[in-house]
């Protein structure tokens, strides 16, 4: 990949009071409305199971701004993880960058202003928006540093990771040899949370509708599913996709209200679950709200959080991933999505995001390829 200064201002860096008329000149739309339609289709893939949703938290709270070593160490993240699960899945990975960590649920953190979601998310358009052309990361660059963190990881890991990423070195070359040049990576989408009052970030006109004026995808929370919460009639007055967190105090009568609420038309790729069980919980309560939810016929994309209930459980994290991935298998339906942490390499004895990768990777792809039984030789 080749160096180059990026900018990372905003042109804009003073801030004004929340919900005052100057907040929504201060916050002019980011993105053309298409973008986040455009990710809405690849939603729909995933959906389907033609695609492979790819998630990448930000360590940022609320309130923050990021750091724009921060921004790029997501963005590095999610080039790894898409050479590893599209050659281990066999699908398009739809990669996605969040701006800011959600609010905590206790407040403690304290709220995102809407300027300050707006300068967070300008800060990651601008990288996002650079890495194209000469600076746009490639497959085997994404794949060398995949190298490196296998060679420098402990011995049992070393030894279980190193022949995926020599069969996708293997396949780099022979792609290489047919086209003469490298393949690149797609451009992430980024992501935001809904404010309780998003009065001074108003919806953009465009194609079809309203869009967000700052983040392609907007996350709430399945308690917004109440009548008179404002995150939810925010959601729904928008066309961007919407993600929704699922967690184990989760009703299937709030999950069946928001869905009815902001997919009424019932259109692929509108809304993503994303669900925090628990590994000790997963096998419980997924499948039964997987049909619930297929009962209403909503085409969504199924995603997962391993790490937010599984957080004094190392082995959880991948257990929970598992039996995910293998649920959905068992079900018929689509584990169409993952959230990595921000945390890159760990933290607290959990494995980090390339970890939980590699394992996942690992297990589909001997799944896909299972090693064959040696003939016994004739005497």
């Amino acid at each position: 990949m080749t160096g180059t200064e990026i900018e990372t201002g905003t042109g804009n860096e003073t801030g004004t009071e929340t919900g005052t008329g100057t907040d929504a000149v201060a916050c002019p739309p980011l993105m053309w409305p298409g973008e986040a339609g455009e990710l809405r289709g690849k939603l729909a893939a995933a959906a389907r199971g033609e695609a492979f949703l790819l998630h990448a938290g930000s360590g940022t709270s609320p309130g923050a701004v990021p750091r724009a070593e921060h921004i790029t160490r997501q963005l590095t993240l999610l080039a790894q993880a898409m050479v590893v699960l599209s050659y281990a899945l066999g699908v398009p990975v739809v990669p996605v960058a969040e701006i800011h960590a959600p609010p905590a649920a206790d407040g403690g953190a304290g709220p995102a202003r809407p300027p300050d979601v707006h300068r967070a998310s300008a800060m990651a358009l601008n990288l996002v928006r650079a890495f194209s052309g000469d600076v746009r990361p490639d497959v085997p660059w994404a794949h060398e540093l995949n190298r490196a963190f296998v060679a420098s990881s402990p011995e049992r890991e070393r030894a279980r990771y190193e022949p995926l990423t020599g069969r996708i070195g293997s396949a780099l070359s022979f792609l290489h040899a047919c086209a003469g040049r490298p393949a690149v990576l797609p451009r992430p989408a980024v992501s935001r949370t809904v404010l309780a009052d998003d009065s001074a970030l108003p919806p953009a006109d465009g194609p079809g509708g309203r869009w967000d004026p700052v983040g392609h995808l907007v996350w709430l929370h399945h308690s917004s599913a109440g009548a008179g919460c404002g995150p939810a009639a925010a959601a729904a007055r928008i066309g961007n996709p919407l993600g929704v967190v699922v967690e184990a105090d989760t009703t299937h009568d709030a999950v069946l209200t928001l869905i009815d609420r902001l997919d009424p038309e019932r259109s692929a790729g509108r809304l993503t679950f994303l669900t925090r069980f628990g590994a000790d919980r997963i096998t419980d309560l997924l499948p039964e709200l997987v049909q619930k939810v297929a009962s209403t016929e909503a085409e969504v994309v199924w995603a997962c959080d391993p790490w937010h209930r599984n957080r004094r459980d190392p082995a959880g994290v991948l257990a929970e991933a598992d039996a995910f991935m293998e649920l959905h298998r068992t079900l018929g339906t689509h584990a169409g999505g993952l959230h990595l942490p921000p945390h890159h390499d760990g933290a607290a004895g959990r494995p980090g995001a390339l970890d939980l990768v590699l394992a996942l990777a690992v297990t589909a792809s001997d799944r896909s390829h299972p090693p064959k039984a040696t003939a016994p030789v004739a005497e």
